[in-house]
């Protein structure tokens, strides 16, 4: 069966974005991580939001069913796989060992998508992105691309994500609560992503590349450590337009690379399986620490608030990644939801 044809900027910006959530979990300098923390979850959704298509998925049940397999079944083997290792390793190392933490705190988050799940935190987004699907489907469908329409219910929705994060003080289950908000970021993917596609590099690009680069600069540390995993956006006006700038600077850059497109089958490969490396990329840094430490001798140390050392570990991590995607598409495909191929 033949392959369809792939968007190759979205590719790139998936790739850039899969790597700057490996950078935003290490010891970078504060900064870095408040810079990478503006926008690089609502980039995801954006990225989602323009590969959805209701003319692909004409019924809910198919749709629902097609989301299930893709994004739940993984949710869960992967959290399984990573929940037995917090239990029996992760938590007798490292941080985990001071919080004396019970067997059971992480069922919570991934079984009700209510709190942090803590062997593996990152799985959050596939749990609120079929939350978010569904609602999406429900409100959208009808509307039929009626793009004025669309409009108005997004910044409905804006407002109503705002009063949600404002005055409610009760977590949401399913991360209801951030999948509101993507919805802003999904829907907005959706409706421009015919238009955001570069064809030709002009002066331009250069000029909104500075502009949004500079505004996420700006309002980064006045906005300091936003996580949607929590539902914590800090300042609402200032998160939804430090996401959007950010946003743009990272399709901007992965529209411009897509047309030269150098290390393009490694970029693909990348993008086909940013599902893995979330899952699996905590489990590496894991796997890595204990190298430093135990074979290489390296005192952890050598990673807290540095720069350098932080982008080799998480280049590392990532491309560690990548044979274990293989051998889970090759001989384990049931755990991302595909059956085995002869």
């Amino acid at each position: 069966m033949k392959e369809k044809e792939r968007i190759l900027w979205i590719d790139y910006t998936k790739s850039i974005c899969i790597y700057l959530v490996l950078l935003g979990h290490t010891f970078i300098p504060q900064p870095m991580t408040y810079f990478i923390y503006t926008f690089h979850m609502p980039l995801f959704f954006f990225l989602s939001g323009c590969l959805f298509s209701f003319e692909k998925n004409p019924t809910f049940k198919e749709f629902i069913a097609k989301r299930f397999k893709r994004l739940m079944i993984p949710y869960l083997w992967i959290n399984l796989i990573t929940y037995l290792f917090w239990l029996f390793v992760g938590r007798k190392f490292g941080i985990d060992t001071s919080d004396n933490m019970s067997w059971y705190a992480p069922l919570k988050g991934i079984f009700l998508g209510y709190g942090k799940i803590y062997s593996n935190p990152p799985m959050w987004f596939f749990f609120c992105l079929f939350s978010l699907e569904i609602i999406y489907y429900f409100i959208f469908k009808p509307l039929k691309n009626n793009t004025r329409k669309i409009i108005i219910v997004l910044l409905t929705i804006a407002i109503a994500g705002y009063i949600n994060y404002r005055f409610n003080p009760s977590t949401l289950p399913f991360y209801l609560g951030p999948a509101i908000v993507g919805i802003i970021f999904y829907g907005t993917g959706n409706l421009i992503v015919k238009k955001i596609e570069i064809k030709k590099i002009r002066p331009l690009h250069g000029i909104l590349i500075l502009i949004t680069f500079l505004t996420v600069l700006f309002i980064s540390p006045k906005n300091g450590y936003v996580t949607m995993s929590e539902n914590d956006y800090k300042n609402y006006g200032l998160f939804l337009i430090g996401s959007l700038a950010g946003i743009y600077l990272v399709c901007i850059i992965g529209n411009l690379l897509s047309l030269k497109p150098v290390f393009k089958n490694t970029i693909v490969y990348i993008s086909k399986n940013t599902l893995l490396i979330n899952g699996f990329h905590i489990l590496m840094f894991s796997g890595l620490k204990g190298i430093m430490v135990f074979v290489l001798h390296i005192p952890l140390d050598t990673l807290y608030g540095t720069v350098m050392p932080n982008i080799l570990f998480s280049i590392v991590a990532l491309f560690l990644c990548l044979p274990l995607a293989y051998i889970i598409n090759r001989y384990f495909p049931f755990i991302v939801g595909m059956k085995k191929t002869r």
